[in-house]
């Protein structure tokens, strides 16, 4: 079993009262059990008025009821139950947290379209569980405010939301993202899950700079466990785990969307492994059997990861979109039992500084390929590379991968101090990381 140490810092500010919640003390001595008292008295006591505990349901019925009533500040607490709704979130600088992470449900019931929309800045999700929604399970995206304006879905270059979080929450059978972040920057994705999406578990896109580490998380049962299209600049995908989806983790650039190429990711500590799940929900014209693929990427560095047991390659550097990947740097990794453990695809005019180094493998494509792409000296590559790609087999319906297990919930979740994610989080140090255990 892999472990990590990556933990949730708090601070010590306190979760404050509300003056919305006349008599709690004796309304929440019924309704909450003794267990909560640590919380009693941070719904109730004495403190600023500026920030306020919103209780679900015990004072709105439904969590968009507390999130329209929220100000800047304040935490909406929500109490164990399935929530048929989609939650739309404008009111910046607050955080949503439920009691429970496996019962704290919103369920789309496969007829509602996002779970959590959120286009306000600085905006934390914690400790809940999100399912069944046909297109995301959480969405972050600047782009949301400009939906019925002349840039569409993507959006504007300038339109980017600011500050995010995402912190054990499971994210499952949703029929597009798990967790996704679009035109957003300075997020933190922790501690979280997802799992049958047939498109990706994680995706970050669409930013310049993108400010956002993934850390301490699981994806599996994807078609892509980690998206990255044109997510560039201080990106850290570290100390997580992506098995058994179809392709595990992918920075990439595409014309689809602004902001291409993509550069600057960090995909370090990483357990990445059986990337090349049949049994996944599929992705139109995806790729199959890759651990890490980094398709047109440029200035990315993939060191310190275990890549096990993909039938097709576990590290990769390709083009996609006519866009050349360079000055890519493939170091220190653990690489064996795939079909070709480390590869390189292209002319040799095309790699641009593009490297490997110190890596554990037995297979690669071209056979020498540290010897041809070192990264100290001169590439020696003389031979073009080609791309033969494995068949996608067909995959299941989403809506019919199995539910995951019960998740780790958040610690002290009742009592927690309040968070608002604001400005860049905290990056990891690289030489800390270490190479995960396989076991």
């Amino acid at each position: 079993m892999w472990t990590h140490s990556w933990g949730l810092q708090y601070s010590d500010n306190e979760i404050l009262a509300s003056k919305e919640i006349p008599e709690c003390m004796n309304r929440l001595a019924v309704l909450i059990t003794t267990c909560m008292a640590a919380m009693l008295l941070a719904s109730c006591g004495s403190g600023s008025s500026e920030s306020r505990t919103l209780l679900v349901p015990e004072s709105y019925p439904t969590i968009q009821d507390a999130i329209d009533k929220a100000k800047p500040g304040d935490l909406v607490l929500i109490s164990p139950g399935v929530y048929r709704e989609s939650v739309k979130v404008n009111q910046e600088q607050i955080v949503i947290r439920g009691t429970d992470r496996n019962d704290v449900v919103l369920d789309g019931g496969d007829e509602l379209i996002n779970g959590f929309e959120i286009s306000a800045d600085s905006v934390a999700i914690e400790n809940l569980t999100v399912k069944s929604y046909r297109q995301n399970g959480i969405v972050f995206s600047g782009a949301l405010r400009e939906m019925e304006g002349e840039y569409g879905i993507y959006g504007s270059e300038s339109n980017t939301l600011d500050g995010y979080r995402v912190s054990y929450v499971t994210s499952y059978n949703n029929g597009l993202y798990g967790i996704y972040a679009f035109a957003s920057k300075n997020g933190l994705i922790e501690h979280s899950y997802a799992s049958g999406h047939p498109d990706s578990g994680l995706y970050v896109g669409q930013c310049r700079p993108c400010n956002v580490v993934i850390r301490a998380s699981v994806a599996e049962n994807n078609a892509i466990g980690y998206y990255g299209t044109n997510a560039s600049d201080n990106v850290w995908v570290v100390e997580s785990v992506f098995r058994g989806n179809r392709l595990g983790i992918t920075p990439n650039s595409q014309d689809a969307e602004m902001l291409s190429p993509q550069k600057g990711a960090t995909v370090a500590a990483n357990l990445v492994v059986d990337n090349d799940n049949p049994d996944a929900p599929v992705i139109p014209e995806g790729f199959f059997g890759g651990g890490i693929v980094v398709g047109g990427g440029l200035s990315n560095l993939v060191t310190k990861n275990v890549v096990l047991g993909h039938s097709w390659a576990g590290i990769a550097i390709m083009s996609i979109s006519d866009v050349l990947p360079s000055d890519n740097q493939i170091t220190d990794n653990e690489s064996l039992d795939n079909g070709t453990d480390l590869v390189f695809i292209g002319a040799p005019k095309d790699v641009l500084g593009n490297c490997f180094k110190g890596n554990n493998f037995s297979t690669a494509s071209p056979q020498t390929i540290e010897q041809l792409l070192p990264c100290a000296s001169a590439s020696q590559l003389a031979e073009t590379v080609q791309y033969n790609p494995l068949l996608a087999p067909p995959g299941p319906d989403y809506r019919k991968i199995l539910a995951p297990p019960r998740q780790q919930p958040m610690p002290n979740a009742l009592n927690a101090p309040v968070q608002i994610p604001r400005g860049e989080p905290v990056y990891p140090t690289l030489s800390a990381l270490v190479v995960p255990a396989n076991g």
